[in-house]
């Protein structure tokens, strides 16, 4: 894998996302549009709300197994707090675009737990071991566990709906776990 894999502009990075959902894609803003809002068809009529950001391993930035997104939403400024946007019945998709070689299709798409991530400071880093991004290099997708329970969920584009259905199915099951519990 590249340790510093090139840069995307946001409008590649949500092309590339679309692109990797390909005819399941009912329609979409525009790329360049920040967050990028995405309705599905059925049979998994859901509609989306995409944070992406690059992921990047910078020399002496994070430990050599280990890649980070920099979360700075549309229109927040350095010094105060965020929210992902819920609102309008529409799924937050906090994600990361890994580039795994110089040719930017070569890349592993990485969901983080939006509802784990409702409030955070303007460019918060967040990570993931190079360890799950390997894995979905060899398997459909890949999870990892973080110290917050928080499960992180890895996958080439051609998993990426199979990726976004787990992230669904874990929100689920974390509900009704919720409900069991109260």
């Amino acid at each position: 894998m590249s340790r510093n894999p090139p840069k995307l502009r946001k409008w590649q990075m949500h092309q590339l996302f679309i692109e990797a959902l390909g005819d399941a894609v009912l329609r979409h803003s525009s790329y360049n549009s920040a967050p990028l809002l995405v309705d599905l068809k059925p049979p998994f009529p859901i509609k989306l709300r995409v944070y992406i950001f690059n992921g990047t391993n910078p020399p002496g930035g994070r430990a050599l197994d280990e890649y980070k997104i920099q979360i700075i939403l549309p229109e927040q400024t350095r010094g105060s707090r965020a929210s992902l946007d819920f609102s309008d019945g529409r799924m937050p998709i906090l994600a990361a675009y890994i580039c795994i070689a110089d040719e930017i299709k070569d890349g592993v798409f990485v969901l983080w737990d939006a509802f784990k991530h409702d409030d955070f400071a303007y460019s918060a880093n967040m990570q993931v071991k190079s360890e799950t991004i390997i894995k979905a290099l060899a398997s459909p997708t890949a999870l990892s566990k973080r110290n917050n329970d928080e499960v992180i969920i890895a996958a080439r584009a051609p998993y990426l709906l199979d990726a976004i259905k787990c992230r669904v199915e874990i929100l689920q099951r974390n509900i009704k776990e919720a409900a069991y519990e109260s």
